[in-house]
């Protein structure tokens, strides 16, 4: 369904390490609006929820539910080793309906 490089597995484990109860949580990807015509997704480090799917890739757990399946296949989460910052790559990214013109 999505893939997480090996430096993102990285970086996830080393955030949930800091956590104390660190073996009941997981990552959600979590959709988010980038402006008119668009969405990108963000990264939740959370429990699970009632209906939740539960997927252990890379070594990181992750949750999602059924509905969300299609939206979310393909999509790769990957980590700038220098800056410890996550990337989020969707071959198929959302579009919104934006009325918006120039």
């Amino acid at each position: 369904m999505i893939t997480i490089t090996p430096t993102a597995a990285v970086r996830l484990a080393q955030m949930f390490a800091d956590e104390s109860d660190a073996e009941q949580l997981g990552i959600r990807l979590v959709p988010t609006t980038t402006g008119c015509g668009s969405y990108t997704y963000s990264i939740a480090i959370t429990e699970a929820e009632k209906h939740d799917l539960e997927q252990e890739i890379s070594g990181i757990r992750f949750f999602y539910q059924t509905h969300e399946i299609d939206k979310l296949s393909g999509t790769v989460i990957d980590c700038d080793p220098a800056t410890g910052r996550f990337s989020i790559f969707h071959p198929r990214p959302m579009q919104t309906d934006c009325s918006l013109t120039h």
